[in-house]
């Protein structure tokens, strides 16, 4: 959560990334319960030492910690004050991102294990612990989900695989096409490895078009507005 977190210290993101790296290897391994407590007391001194900076980690982890501390069922339904009605379901890690961001002054807890987050302008939004049934009912709809995902992933590199160069992420110049799921979609990228001139490759060289021509006879295609991502998502049912 707070290799994600805004700071208004730019380079508090770099701080973090270099204390992972020091535990763990590498920025985009999870680190091992070891490892992540090694991180922390790290963090935790750094916060500690009056460098640049330093107070701003603090309150930033402070402000996780309570958010950690304070959600502790697997779901939430969300409804506004004023307001009527239940509004939309939240899952725990969603909710623990929000009441992180908005602070410990912000979020309270209430009756029956529910939060609330105050907001601007005298409004509130209150997440109340779903119902068991609901919870399951999710769980199934995010199973089902993650499985389509799955399988429209497979289908993906399938129709790339044989045109053009795939990632491999095992070697230091594995640049190539990289297929990824994202949520119940898939996302079609570049990944430069250790060369980033070779994303010109994916720009410049046509590797791009390449892939929205390969994938437009079977899926439907989105790119980013800065042209970087192609999201696939499948024109009928997987």
């Amino acid at each position: 959560m707070l290799r994600r977190a805004a700071f208004v210290a730019a380079y508090l993101p770099q701080v973090i990334d270099f204390v992972v790296r020091g535990s763990v290897g590498s920025e985009f391994t999870d680190p091992s319960d070891r490892e992540a407590a090694q991180v922390h007391r790290h963090l935790v001194r750094y916060a500690a030492s009056g460098q640049a900076g330093a107070q701003e980690l603090a309150r930033t982890m402070l402000d996780i910690r309570h958010a950690v501390d304070l959600v502790r069922h697997e779901l939430y339904r969300a409804s506004a004050v004023p307001g009527a009605g239940l509004d939309l379901v939240v899952s725990a890690s969603r909710l623990t991102e929000l009441a992180a961001a908005a602070g410990r002054d912000r979020v309270l807890p209430a009756q029956g294990g529910a939060l609330v987050l105050a907001e601007s302008g005298g409004r509130s939004t209150v997440y109340r612990p779903a119902s068991s049934a609901e919870a399951r009912d999710v769980r199934m709809a995010a199973r089902t989900a993650r499985e389509g995902a799955i399988r429209l992933h497979e289908r993906v590199v399938g129709a790339l695989s044989p045109h053009v160069r795939m990632a491999d992420w095992s070697r230091e110049e594995g640049f190539g096409v990289a297929v990824d799921v994202v949520r119940d979609a898939v996302s079609v990228q570049w990944w430069p490895a250790s060369l980033p001139e070779s994303r010109a490759i994916w720009e410049q060289g046509g590797i791009r078009e390449l892939c929205k021509t390969l994938l437009s006879a079977s899926f439907s295609t989105t790119e980013t507005i800065d042209h970087d991502l192609i999201i696939a998502s499948p024109c009928f049912a997987v």
